[in-house]
């Protein structure tokens, strides 16, 4: 499984509206792609300014296939004036996992 993590500095009177884009807008036009297992939107409690949007993949050509697209692009650069600062995006395979036919299947 292929995991992307974009780390999110939000201005402070937009994080219900990003909230809300995100559930609306975003998890839709994700999950619509092929091989993506799952898109979640965290918010830190502690520094609410602070958010992670992570997708996970099937396999890493499933990712790159979203990117080529031009969907991820479109509606990182449709939220940018909500950003503090630009996101830092950082990919991960999954190599260990409490599931362990997640391991076996990918």
């Amino acid at each position: 499984m292929y995991v992307k993590m974009v780390f999110l500095k939000l201005k402070e009177n937009n994080i219900i509206k990003f909230q809300d884009t995100y559930v609306k807008e975003v998890i839709p036009l994700v999950t619509s792609h092929k091989g993506n297992r799952f898109t979640h939107l965290l918010l830190d409690r502690d520094n609410d300014n602070e958010a992670i949007s992570i997708t996970a993949w099937d396999k890493k050509k499933d990712f790159e296939a979203y990117l080529n697209s031009g969907d991820f692009k479109k509606t990182s650069d449709k939220y940018s004036s909500m950003y503090i600062e630009p996101p830092i995006e950082k990919s991960y395979e999954v190599v260990a996992s409490s599931d362990p036919l997640i391991i076996r299947i990918f």
